[in-house]
């Protein structure tokens, strides 16, 4: 089927690679940067490319569309391109607000066409793996699951005070959370916000916090821990990681920048052929990548195209895609409730300036 990508950012390169994965063809890009369409039209060897998002629903035949755009267009992209008959990827998060989302529900509800949502450190190989373990009793019923998102200071969004992440509720920490949200709500299921901590150790004053910690309960007397920083030692650095604690040992699952899975027990150390099988299991799996699609993870994400070749499978009957809308309905859900914690906190902050 023939594909549209909406927004020419860095994420929507890695759209393209996922839909050639699942054997379908980009031939047409969008965005309101005229000098930004053309030249990603030429890198990525794209037959057309627009400025008005109509026009090319209008004169492309398009199957489906991937939306790349900031979070405040989700919607009104996605909804026109229902509207108009195409099948729907949306980059994280589904939509800037339930709001939005239950709007887009809506649409789609009337519309006989498909829609899923880029949860991707969901589909990374560790925690894809780690999913895997669980559901086959490795450390028994799960108890809790961590999740640090560790930044330098210099992160690339934060340090610049013009970025549309910062005018999101929640600002910086708001294009952060659904990852660990999606994470916890595959794991632990639906969640119930107990705290929300802020703090504010860095210099960028654009940032009324770089902390932030949030406690959440959930089924089954489960708990669950988020930790992003912005704070983090080192220069442009990011790490992304996980714990999931079960009642028979405990999975370590470093999702980015590598993906690395330790599985530890009582009485048994981490240094044993299945770790170590494991991990040279994801190894081969980033080598295969590289040496198949020329390009490394930086350019090819597994995740994205795990889901998007489920999502056009599903678009043939041949099964579910791995993220649904109300996934995204979801995950918004608990991210806008913690995110408007932290906007009060950071208006109680500014009015004692």
């Amino acid at each position: 089927m023939n594909v549209g990508i909406v927004g020419c950012g860095f994420i929507s390169g890695i759209h393209v690679n996922a839909w050639k994965d699942a054997k379908q063809k980009v031939v047409a890009v969008c965005d309101l940067n005229e000098k930004a369409a053309i030249k990603f039209a030429k890198d990525w060897n794209i037959p057309s490319y627009y400025t008005n998002v109509s026009e090319m629903l209008k004169k492309e035949k398009l199957s489906a569309i991937s939306v790349c755009v900031p979070p405040k267009f989700h919607a009104s992209v996605a909804i026109e391109a229902l509207e108009a008959g195409c099948n729907v990827v949306v980059e994280k998060p589904f939509t800037e607000n339930t709001e939005d989302a239950k709007k887009l529900l809506d649409v789609l509800q009337r519309t006989d066409k498909k829609m899923t949502i880029i949860h991707s450190q969901l589909f990374e190989h560790s925690i894809f793996q780690a999913m895997n373990k669980v559901k086959a009793g490795e450390i028994g019923q799960i108890v809790g699951m961590d999740v640090g998102v560790l930044h330098s200071p210099d992160e690339m969004m934060a340090v610049d005070k013009n970025h549309w992440c910062h005018k999101l509720a929640g600002g910086r920490f708001g294009e952060n959370l659904p990852h660990p949200i999606y994470m916890m709500q595959a794991f632990l299921g639906k969640l119930e916000i107990k705290s929300v901590l802020t703090d504010k150790f860095g210099s960028n004053s654009w940032m009324v916090f770089d902390e932030l910690r949030v406690v959440l309960a959930a089924e089954k007397n489960r708990f669950g821990t988020i930790h992003i920083s912005f704070n983090a030692p080192g220069h442009d650095l990011t790490d992304v990681h996980a714990n999931i604690y079960g009642t028979g040992g405990t999975i370590h699952a470093g999702i980015y920048p590598v993906s690395s899975l330790i599985v530890s027990k009582p009485g048994r150390g981490i240094l044993h052929l299945g770790n170590m099988a494991q991990q040279f299991k994801i190894w081969g799996a980033y080598l295969k990548n590289i040496v198949t699609k020329g390009t490394g993870p930086r350019y090819y994400s597994v995740s994205h195209a795990r889901i998007i070749k489920s999502f056009v499978d599903s678009i043939s009957g041949n099964g579910k895609a791995l993220v649904t809308p109300e996934m995204g309905y979801e995950n918004i859900q608990v991210v806008e409730q913690i995110c408007k914690q932290i906007d009060a906190a950071a208006q109680k902050v500014q009015q004692t300036k």
